[in-house]
């Protein structure tokens, strides 16, 4: 099964077919974290997880690949993508409980709260690699 989906950018509109994802297991994931939907960010990091997904190219250049694309869609900005992630992050790192399980997926070692950026990517790590899941 594919979707169609439309990727944004200033100049151009690209299509491009990709494999329809397991919304559910990554929707599930911030809440495992303490970061609930209550929280703009929550949504945000669901869209960019999509993303990442169906393009591991993306991770490459979020500021240009995956924040243009949400803000679009969100009809916001990207320091508002931004922003709205980090505080997400910060829910989940204040935690205790929530941090340990953070540390325990992230790949490498964290002595503070990880950017935005490596937050994605350390979500997106895990997605991919959790023993027996299929994202599709």
């Amino acid at each position: 099964i594919s979707i169609r989906v439309n990727f944004l950018d200033q100049h151009t509109t690209l299509r491009k077919e990709i494999p329809m994802v397991n919304t559910k297991i990554i929707a599930d994931l911030p809440m495992e974290l303490g970061i609930k939907r209550t929280y703009k960010g929550y949504f945000f990091l669901i869209a960019a997880l999509e993303l990442a997904i169906t393009d591991q190219k993306n991770l490459l250049y979020m500021s240009k690949s995956i924040f243009p694309v949400i803000a679009s869609r969100y009809d916001t900005t990207y320091s508002c993508i931004e922003r709205n992630i980090r505080t997400a992050i910060n829910a989940c790192w204040n935690s205790p409980d929530h941090r340990e399980k953070l540390l325990a997926m992230s790949p490498y070692p964290l002595q503070k709260a990880p950017s935005v950026t490596a937050f994605i990517d350390i979500l997106y790590w895990h997605l991919k690699n959790q023993e027996g899941g299929s994202l599709y």
